[in-house]
């Protein structure tokens, strides 16, 4: 029997033993049996004397978003910095070193991913005008302790960084998630003499545009729902060198070194854990243009017929146009949480192509428009990134699903109207010197060409773009981008504004590379890069600049300044200035202190760490206690105050620039003469404090701290006269009172 009893018991823990360790290879298996750690840098500022960048930033989000959803990479695991220092960079280094050293994981390798986006030259990544040489990086990068090590860099001449020290091309060859293998893997968005280029159209670079879109699914020769490095060089190499090689910079030749020890390929993205799923079904053929709801450029797809596409992308509305060699055909769809959708070109409606004439041709030809110079890439700026398309597999499986059709009246409707279009772009040809106008599409002169020089309308004036001056005395549209000025009386929109936008009422723009200043409220769909003031209020998705209202302002995302009586942000960088600032990663504490004078003190600080907004009431602990006087007799402090926050470890220190004003109601004026002549700085106390958050939680700070009041003989006897005050230190006609306290915050 005990024989019996023991073999049970043995056979019992191996199932155990089974079981757990099934579990982790399950749990392995969803994870690719790999921890993956990133950085993600865009950095626009290149310095003096280099053009800004437009798009580093959100191509550095892009890319992180897609390999957060898609790529493996946990959010803990995962950082994006914008326009950081060296130091910044170096210190996000080190701290993932110290997760990969600390790691407890069990995952069969460490995988290091290093991102970066913005200007260089032949020898250095350029951070503004700090320069970080390449072999520096490349020996940062190769102290981070991970198994295998990632580099993509989407900047000029960033081929060099592959040669630095003796670095050479070598057959890609790769590895599966089943293997044990170290090595590195270096990408490059150019050679080492060549520029990288981002476009307006796509807003993002085309070496980034086309590594997104093929980790999304587009490089996935194989259809086996993953996308590897082969197969994602191969693709973005593919389609950047095709969209850039008759651009004016030139075309661009994608490098790589790479050096893993290993056997198969390793994986990068895997499409089947996506959210949902776009399918292009295996007859469908054509230039296939997709766009999520804002408007921007998902994917540009050219497709044969013979194979399904698939696309992994987040659930939502998106808009669809189709380009083949007979007709143009455009709709919206909806994406839905895990289901597959199939775009059947078929269920698209008809839209009238535009008649330009093709360069080279003659007058009979003039109606051809061939498929490549449907939607031309415009003016490119020097750097870039990349663009995609190839799907998957089983379009059998797929699930099928009413195409909503888009309404469209056969009129002008252009596609290039969607582009933002460049300064370049204007030419004598196709524009009008002036354009005159009664209300908008009652012309007095000048006809309806693309581009205007100067536009003025009597009451109203429409143009498609503006390369100089819009003016009217009512209202003032632009179908397309304004460089230059844009005034009206009442209200001006816009889809792009390049320089100011002014009116007395509003103002409504997409994206904003200037100014926008307003009577009541200006309005921006897309990023603002420089000021929206307005009287009421503004609004904008991201501000990289100022936003300065009468009453409020509100953003998803400030890199810059907010100043308004109420400001409402996800994300601030910088600073809030404002009686109300409620700021989703910045402060929002409901304060309580008691001190060695006996004060009570409740207040709240709201801001951004590095400013924040502090107002409070102090009342004397006797007062309150005290059921003999009435709660008039009470002697308040109202203090106000400005400050910042630095944040350490668990803990933090708040230093405060503070003024406190005492109020006892029975020595105020209380007629209109003696107050016209009542000096109020007699009851003003200047104070500085400082507060050790010794326990920071969540919710919940436990604080230590002092605060400073001044005494100035002759200018505030009375505010001292009615508070209590120990033990000051004389300087010269003055005192400062010191005093501790005691307290906490709630979060």
């Amino acid at each position: 029997m005990k024989k019996i009893i023991f073999t049970a018991l043995i056979l019992f823990s191996f199932a155990q033993i089974f079981a757990v360790t099934t579990d982790t290879e399950t749990s392995s298996e969803n994870t690719n049996g790999v921890d993956r750690y990133a950085i993600f840098i865009g950095s626009n500022k290149g310095g003096k004397g280099r053009e800004q960048l437009l798009y580093a930033g959100s191509d550095a989000q892009n890319f992180q978003k897609t390999m957060t959803e898609i790529g493996g990479v946990n959010d803990s695991n995962s950082y994006v910095l914008i326009d950081p220092t060296k130091e910044k960079i170096d210190e996000t280094l080190n701290q993932i070193s110290t997760k990969i050293n600390t790691s407890t994981s069990t995952a069969k390798r460490s995988e290091f991913i290093f991102y970066y986006s913005g200007h260089s030259d032949e020898n250095a990544l350029l951070l503004g005008d700090t320069p970080y040489e390449y072999s520096t990086l490349k020996a940062a990068i190769t102290e981070v302790p991970s198994d295998i090590h990632v580099v993509i860099l989407d900047s000029c001449y960033s081929g060099n960084f592959i040669r630095t020290k003796g670095g050479q091309k070598r057959k890609p060859f790769l590895l599966d998630d089943s293997s044990v293998v170290s090595g590195h893997a270096y990408l490059s968005s150019s050679s080492d003499n060549e520029f990288s280029q981002e476009s307006d159209e796509i807003e993002s670079s085309y070496f980034t545009n086309a590594m997104i879109t093929g980790l999304r699914g587009a490089a996935d020769t194989s259809g086996d729902n993953k996308v590897t490095l082969n197969e994602l060089y191969s693709y973005a190499f593919n389609d950047t060198l095709s969209k850039t090689e008759s651009s004016k910079a030139g075309p661009q030749h994608p490098n790589f070194n790479i050096t893993l020890v290993g056997s198969g390929d390793l994986v990068l993205s895997d499409i089947s854990s996506a959210e949902a799923m776009l399918s292009l079904s295996k007859e469908a053929k054509g230039k296939f243009i997709i766009r999520n709801a804002e408007g921007k450029l998902i994917s540009e797809i050219n497709k044969v017929a013979g194979q399904p596409i698939y696309m992994a992308l987040p659930s939502g509305q998106y808009s669809a146009v189709i380009i083949d060699e007979y007709s143009t055909k455009s709709g919206t769809f909806l994406l839905e949480k895990d289901n597959i959708y199939v775009l059947d070109q078929n269920s698209l409606s008809t839209i009238k192509r535009k008649t330009n004439r093709v360069r080279g041709t003659t007058d009979d030809d003039e109606d051809i428009l061939p498929i490549d110079d449907l939607t031309r890439p415009t003016e490119n700026r020097s750097r870039r990134r990349f663009e995609s398309e190839k799907l998957e597999e089983n379009a059998d499986s797929a699930e099928i699903l009413d195409l909503p059709v888009s309404s469209a009246e056969d009129d002008d409707t252009e596609e290039e109207d969607d582009n933002e279009i460049q300064f370049s772009d204007f030419t004598p040809e196709n524009m009008n010197y002036m354009h005159i106008s009664v209300f908008p599409g009652v012309t007095l002169a000048g006809n309806g060409k693309d581009f205007t020089l100067a536009s003025y309308g009597i009451f109203g004036a429409y143009d498609r773009n503006i390369r100089a001056i819009q003016l009217s005395t009512i209202l003032n549209f632009s179908s397309g981008s304004v460089f230059g000025l844009q005034a009206s009386g009442l209200f001006n929109t816009a889809k792009t504004i390049n320089g100011l936008q002014t009116s007395g009422l509003f103002n409504i723009s997409g994206k904003v590379n200037g100014a926008q200043a307003t009577g009541l409220f200006n309005i921006a769909s897309k990023v603002v890069n420089g000021t929206q003031i307005a009287g009421l209020f503004n609004i904008a998705p991201e501000v990289n600049g100022v936003q300065i209202a009468g009453l409020f302002n509100t953003a998803k995302k400030v890199r810059g300044l907010q100043i308004g009586v109420i400001n409402v942000a996800e994300e601030n960088d910088g600073l809030a200035i404002g009686v109300f600032n409620f700021i989703k990663d910045g402060m929002h504490h409901v304060g309580f202190n008691w001190d060695t004078n006996d004060m009570f003190d409740i207040f709240i600080q709201s801001g951004t760490k590095h400013l924040f907004l502090t107002f409070g009431l102090s009342v004397n602990r006797f007062d309150i206690g005290n059921t003999a006087i009435s709660y008039n007799d009470w002697t308040h402090i109202l203090y106000a105050g400005i400050g910042s926050e630095f944040r350490f470890w668990f803990s933090s220190i708040d230093f405060e620039v503070i003024e406190k004003f005492v109020i006892y109601p029975e020595l105020y004026p209380h007629n209109q003469d003696e107050f016209f002549s009542f000096d109020l700085r007699q009851y003003m106390i200047p104070s500085f404090r400082t507060t050790w958050n010794v326990v920071s939680g969540r919710f919940i700070d436990l604080s230590l701290g002092a605060s400073f009041d001044l005494y100035v003989s002759g200018k505030n006897d009375q505010a001292f006269a009615l508070t209590t005050h120990k033990d000051g230190l004389n300087i010269n006609n003055s005192i400062l009172y010191p005093s501790y306290f005691i307290g906490f915050k709630i979060k």
